[in-house]
């Protein structure tokens, strides 16, 4: 593979690495060794470290002391407390808007840009859409602080997901499920859109227990 060649080498690998994770090449509890990273992309060893650190600081990667890096392993009892905590916003967020009929035209678009990956779109690809979708559900609120407390749970949001591929065999599943849960908040009754919410989220937490 040939060096990266972009204006930042240390955010260029970030991506590259990050990609990776989401995408299911790194496993969890892999380990990532700083020299073969250093001889594989063609940059020093200072540049590698900072890209790793990054990803420490993002939660898609952890470090113990003398050990390298690798991706986390998450539990089901992982899951469960990252869905304790996303369970009140995204509630908050659905009823809001299907109770102020609130138009979620970025959501739309994240939608439409989920619909329009062919079947070559890697699945980081797929769970970097996944999560836009429902940032811009978030941001549509037009709460900045809603917006910053969820933006917490971005990255273990798509390392979850990252690890759910197995479970998704149709490119269009997420399509289908995340047209579903539009449809639901358009109704205007915020307890329908309530009740797919749980459903969705439900789905993947069981998912990822039956694989765990």
């Amino acid at each position: 593979m040939s060096a990266l060649q972009v204006t930042s080498t240390t955010d260029a690998l970030v991506a590259e690495l990050r990609g990776q994770i989401l995408g299911g090449q790194l496993r969890p509890g892999e380990p990532i060794p700083e020299i073969a990273l250093a001889q594989r992309y063609e940059v020093a060893r200072p540049t590698v470290r900072a890209a790793l650190q990054t990803l420490v600081n993002r939660g898609l990667l952890v470090r113990e002391h003398g050990r390298s890096a690798r991706v986390p392993v998450l539990s089901v009892a992982d899951v469960d407390d990252l869905y304790f905590m996303r369970t009140p916003l995204e509630l908050l967020t659905v009823s809001t808007l299907a109770e102020r009929g609130i138009d979620a035209m970025a959501a739309d678009r994240m939608l439409a840009r989920l619909a329009a990956m062919g079947p070559q779109a890697s699945w980081a690809q797929r769970v970097q859409a996944h999560t836009d979708f429902h940032i811009a559900l978030v941001d549509a609120v037009g709460s900045p602080r809603l917006s910053r407390l969820y933006a917490v749970v971005h990255e273990e949001m798509q390392l979850c997901l990252a690890q759910l591929q197995s479970t998704y065999p149709a490119p269009t599943a997420l399509i289908d499920e995340h047209r579903q849960l539009l449809a639901a908040i358009r109704s205007g009754d915020p307890e329908v859109a309530r009740t797919e919410m749980l459903a969705h989220m439900r789905r993947a937490r069981d998912a990822f227990a039956a694989t765990h």
